[in-house]
């Protein structure tokens, strides 16, 4: 497993997003003038650069991406010196950009860290978890700290946000998910690997 992290993002100009969207293949280039605000281009930008990293490609060189019924991308032919097939999954905020890499399914889910509405709380969150969240001194990063390691699962199964999202720790207490916070720079991130191999982020 390889996780990747770009959230040095404070300095990232306009002239330094025109600069790397040269670099995209034209699919995601496309993909990433869509978006109209300047941090949704720069993080679809960035993610893919991270990803090219990850793999010792250059970002031109990247297929398409296939998705599954629930939107989840995939790599086209895309499998390691040993054949095995390659798995990745970006996630993105506002505070930073991140990819993980691994020969497994995996998931990953970066949030910033001050993120927080009761509602959502209530729509995904257990009793217990809810406990957990109002009992915090900081309940918004028990929160982000939940919310992210039930989207890196939920993304490494290759299911997205489903409406029994509340249940969905309890549900795989099996499967390790590894948390990193940094709240210094403002997001919490989660990754998970389908795996038996006892990884860990570094």
């Amino acid at each position: 497993m390889r996780i990747l992290l770009n959230d040095n993002l404070s300095g990232y100009s306009e002239t330094d997003l025109n600069r790397d969207l040269a670099l995209l293949p034209a699919w995601r280039r496309e993909q990433a003038e869509h978006y109209k605000h300047f941090i949704g281009r720069r993080n679809c930008t960035l993610s893919l650069l991270l990803l090219a990293e990850g793999l010792g490609v250059r970002p031109s060189d990247i297929l398409p991406f296939h998705y599954n019924e629930h939107g989840k991308p995939c790599l086209t032919n895309c499998t390691d010196r040993e054949s095995r097939q390659i798995h990745f999954n970006m996630s993105h905020c506002r505070e930073a950009v991140a990819c993980i890499i691994a020969d497994h399914p995996c998931g990953i889910d970066v949030e910033s860290a001050g993120r927080y509405s009761e509602s959502v709380v209530r729509y995904s969150m257990n009793e217990d978890e809810q406990d957990i969240i109002h009992k915090s001194p900081i309940p918004s990063h028990a929160f982000v700290r939940l919310w992210t390691r039930k989207e890196a699962l939920l993304k490494a199964l290759g299911t997205g946000i489903q409406d029994n999202m509340r249940d969905t720790l309890s549900h795989h207490t099996d499967i390790d998910i590894h948390t990193r916070e940094h709240i210094d720079r403002g997001y919490i991130l989660s990754c998970c690997v389908l795996t038996d191999t006892k990884d860990t982020i570094r």
